[in-house]
């Protein structure tokens, strides 16, 4: 065997953020992701028919997949109250089954306008109760509307005790300090790649509360989303901070772990 095929068995990585109900052939996408050392993805859910999918998936593949089940603040915008009251009855009658509440959070490209702010707010406090009651981490979005997000997480974070995990949160260096402070999770995904304001954020996180993603099937630099991507992501953080793949791998998969509070 060679020495990258060592590698490759030897790492564990998790993407901890992926939405698997976008592709045709999961299983094959699984086992692309774990030749690549992408042994675990949590597979987001947005609305009913993708938390369905998510925990299916869990189900048959028990040891390669974690739930996520949320209610996009997209959505909340873009859908009729009926269907979103309809999203968070599943939620809840399902949440017990999840390993995380999410994709959840706000908005404001699409929330333009007070009362769709308001909106998205009061459904995410639902579904923050929600994770608050099961004891299940969160995993927030938080597009132009950094600080009000980061706000909630570490809300969240300081009343339950329970892991906070804010994605494509790579935009700013002053706030990545006070999630470190608080104790808050910040994934980095593929972006880090080619983008060097990124790759500062990035080396700002606090070593114990770093973890990757891909936002997979989510195309970045130009290139199609895959949970394979995860090790990029993986190679180039243990380049930036000077470390190698292995150890970066060991330290992500073990925030992983503590996030999810095992």
């Amino acid at each position: 065997m060679t020495r990258s095929a060592d590698l490759r068995s030897a790492l564990r990585l998790t993407d901890s953020h992926c939405h698997l109900d976008q592709y045709d052939d999961v299983a094959a996408v699984l086992d692309e992701a774990a030749a690549a050392g992408v042994t675990q993805v949590v597979a987001m859910g947005q609305d009913r028919a993708s938390m369905a999918a998510a925990l299916d998936f869990k189900r048959r593949f028990p040891a390669r997949v974690l739930a996520g089940l949320g209610v996009h603040p997209v959505n909340v915008t873009q859908r009729p109250p009926e269907q979103i009251e309809t999203d968070l009855e599943y939620m809840a009658a399902h949440v017990a089954e999840a390993d995380v509440v999410g994709e959840t959070g706000l908005d404001h490209k699409w929330a333009t306008d007070a009362a769709q702010q308001t909106r998205q707010d009061q459904i995410l406090s639902r579904q923050l109760e929600l994770a608050e009651r099961f004891r299940l981490p969160v995993n927030l979005h938080s597009r132009r509307c950094l600080r009000q997000v980061m706000e909630r997480a570490i809300d969240y974070t300081c009343a339950t005790g329970l892991g906070a995990q804010l994605h494509w949160f790579t935009h700013s260096r002053k706030l990545v300090r006070q999630t470190n402070e608080a104790g808050v999770y910040v994934s980095v995904g593929p972006s880090v790649l080619d983008d060097e304001q990124v790759q500062a954020v990035a080396l700002e996180i606090a070593a114990e509360l770093l973890l990757v993603e891909t936002d997979a099937p989510v195309q970045i630099g130009g290139q199609p989303g895959h949970p394979r991507r995860a090790r990029e992501v993986a190679e180039k953080l243990a380049v930036l901070r000077g470390v190698s793949l292995e150890d970066l791998a060991a330290l992500t998969a073990a925030n992983h772990r503590r996030y999810l509070g095992d």
